[in-house]
């Protein structure tokens, strides 16, 4: 208990009295001064034999949570709201319904239908105990009204539900299957979107019910590759936060959360001017204490690397690069994040041929017992190990790291059509000594990449981890 709560609970017991106190009162305070848990130190404390410690114990505990009670009910809304509730229920019993009905009111009034519907169903039904005062045409007429205000009720925690399931089941589609190339899945994108369109998106419904629904709604549409609509509905929720107060908020994470989403879906479009519009705004928003600007600060620089990744804009990304190892110094404040930021570094240094750095971050992640939820992230961590030890001419790990990623692949069922062209190239080329011949299995890899990347759900492959036919020019035009 916080200090307060205490004093509150040592003057509900004990109010002003001089009395001797009471055995559960010296109980607390030996309790409070020495937490002992043997009851054979507690009787010799309390300097007795016979006392049934256990049965003191319980009715201590009792005390102190009817004080706890008591002492929130005037703090906490809820709370104030099931104490209205007692009293309305109490005196109906005793037949006193015009004063239940005034607790019956109060708790009406108090229970926001948006946010607190489940009590307005409780408080709807009490109401109708209460009709039984009234004639019966105006207790039909009454009833009716009743029925219909919770049946509106019903309906909220109806939508609340849906939504929260659908905000779970599309962080675990997107977390697990993007970039999406399973059609099972994909139906099972296409049922949910549906669900979750159909729901209402209107003042009426709790903010964060509709910040989830729009938020999940946007992550379907990613999966997708339908950027637009899913630009739409995520920026929905960037102006949902900024009509929000900011004590509502607790904390800016969710806004911060927002709009990182929102940026990297201009990023997947290509939208670089509005990519850099919308950096901005997200740089200038308000933090409170080092840790959200630190996370601030992790969430900006992996937006940062995700640009000059997807626009292989290798030049320009220098100096980004340099402030990112910095950054690392310290420790990453996003577990996931922080791993996609080395998976970019390492795309970084072999987009600019230092393989040395390359293979450094590669390591670190090989090396991590973090395990990301996307399934062919690790696939793409072994595949760029393997491209990296084949430009250092590492060819005897070659064998062995070839065999490892295609067990892994068999064990998790990924059967993917990039991922296979890939690691079916280097079991080729690794014992290639001819130049040329080498050069024709580059041009024959870069021919599949293109011809495969006509599926758009295979092309966000490349776009998402790595990019291997910008690696694959390179090599032919050297």
């Amino acid at each position: 208990m916080t200090p307060s709560e205490k004093g509150y609970f040592m003057k509900s017991v004990g109010g002003f009295s001089r009395d001797k106190q009471k055995t559960y009162i010296r109980l607390y305070k030996i309790l409070e001064a020495n937490g002992f848990e043997n009851d054979a130190a507690i009787r010799e404390q309390l300097s007795v034999k016979k006392t049934n410690i256990h049965s003191i114990r319980n009715f201590l505990y009792a005390q102190i949570l009817k004080s706890l009670r008591a002492y929130h009910s005037e703090k906490n809304t809820q709370f104030k709201i099931r104490e209205l509730l007692d009293y309305a229920e109490l005196l109906s019993e005793k037949g006193l319904l015009q004063q239940s009905q005034h607790f019956t009111d109060l708790g009406i009034a108090l229970s926001d239908p948006v946010t607190l519907p489940a009590y307005q169903i409780i408080f709807q039904t009490q109401q109708i105990q209460l009709l039984r005062s009234y004639d019966e045409e105006e207790k039909i007429k009454k009833t009716d009204e009743i029925v219909l205000s919770i049946t509106e009720s019903a309906e909220i925690i109806k939508h609340a539900y849906i939504t929260r399931q659908g905000l779970t089941k599309a962080l675990f589609y997107v977390n697990t299957y993007f970039p999406l190339r399973n059609q099972l899945i994909k139906m099972e994108v296409y049922q949910l979107l549906h669900e979750l369109i159909s729901l209402p998106d209107t003042e009426k419904q709790n903010y964060r019910f509709r910040n989830s629904r729009n938020a999940a709604i946007s992550l379907l549409y990613r999966l997708l590759n339908d950027w637009d609509n899913a630009l739409h509905y995520q920026e929905k929720t960037i102006r949902i936060f900024e009509q929000m107060q900011t004590q509502l908020l607790n904390r800016n994470i969710p806004a911060i959360g927002a709009y990182y989403n929102y940026i990297s879906l201009f990023i997947n479009k290509g939208d670089r001017i509005n990519y850099a519009i919308q950096l901005k705004k997200l740089q200038a928003l308000p933090v409170t204490g080092k840790a959200e600007e630190h996370y601030l600060k992790a969430v900006v620089t992996q937006l940062q690397l995700d640009d000059i990744i997807f626009n292989k804009d290798i030049f320009n990304g220098k100096q980004i690069v340099r402030d990112t190892i910095i950054f690392l110094e310290e420790k990453h404040p996003i577990v996931s994040i922080y791993h996609d930021t080395l998976l970019r570094l390492a795309a970084y240094f072999i987009y600019d041929k230092n393989y040395v750095e390359a293979l450094d971050i590669i390591n670190k992640l090989l090396n991590s017992n973090f395990h990301h939820s996307l399934r062919s992230f690790v696939v793409h961590v072994k595949l760029m190990n393997i491209l990296i030890h084949f430009e250092l001419n590492n060819f005897l790990l070659l064998p062995g790291l070839i065999r490892s990623i295609y067990r892994f692949m068999m064990q998790q069922e990924l059967k993917y059509e990039i991922e296979k062209a890939i690691l079916n190239f280097f079991k080729r080329t690794f014992v290639v000594t001819n130049p040329t011949q080498l050069e024709k299995e580059f041009e024959k890899l870069l021919h599949q990449l293109e011809y495969i990347s006509n599926d758009s759900y295979e092309q966000q492959a490349l776009l998402s981890f790595f990019d291997y036919r910008f690696w694959i020019a390179g090599k032919l035009k050297a």
